[in-house]
């Protein structure tokens, strides 16, 4: 299972799901358009937006120490 617990994200296996956008049974991921969950060769059918939507859920704040800040 893949969580959030404050700023870090635990990816996990997932239990099969049907596909959002070709209804296959398999592990599915949140990168396809508007947040859908998509199967491995769906993620493959557009690359380039699939690592945009990754990317995006990748970008979470990062805490840092007030003593390694140079603020």
């Amino acid at each position: 299972m893949t969580t959030q617990v404050g700023n870090t994200l635990f990816i996990g296996a997932e239990k099969p799901q049907q596909c959002d956008d070709c209804g296959e049974i398999a592990e599915l991921r949140p990168y396809g358009k508007n947040g859908a969950c998509i199967c491995f060769d769906c993620a493959m059918k557009d690359p380039d937006e699939t690592t945009r939507n990754f990317v995006a859920k990748m970008l979470v704040p990062i805490p840092v120490a007030k003593e390694a800040r140079d603020d």
